[in-house]
């Protein structure tokens, strides 16, 4: 049986977007975790996807897309798109259970 392929390429399967948890409650407060987390230059703990993640935030606005969220350096925890340490966008409506930890930020890092 031949593989049905999307008009774009690719299979249907590929093209799929799973919902992502959303923490619209927490967003705000997260944004502010965020600053907080640059103003005291430390790190924040943060769960994203699932996983539970370390990230130097480095900095707060919106994505192109005009969702706030961050761009941080993430230095410890897990990942589904390898390797860490290295940049990350983290959305504030798609991370749970932020929190300021007491391990320093080394940044800035450069790409």
């Amino acid at each position: 049986m031949a593989k049905r392929t999307s008009p774009w390429g690719g299979s249907y399967s590929h093209k799929i977007k799973t919902n992502k948890p959303k923490n619209v409650g927490e967003a705000a407060n997260n944004r502010l975790m965020a600053i907080e987390a640059i103003d005291r230059g430390k790190c924040l703990s943060l769960t994203y996807e699932g996983l539970p993640r370390v990230v130097e935030v480095h900095t707060v606005g919106t994505t192109t897309a005009f969702r706030p969220a961050m761009s941080a350096w993430q230095v410890d925890g897990e990942s589904n798109t390898p390797p860490i340490p290295d940049w990350r966008l983290f959305s504030f409506d798609e991370c749970f259970n932020v929190a300021l930890t007491s391990t320093p930020s080394e940044g800035p890092h450069r790409l």
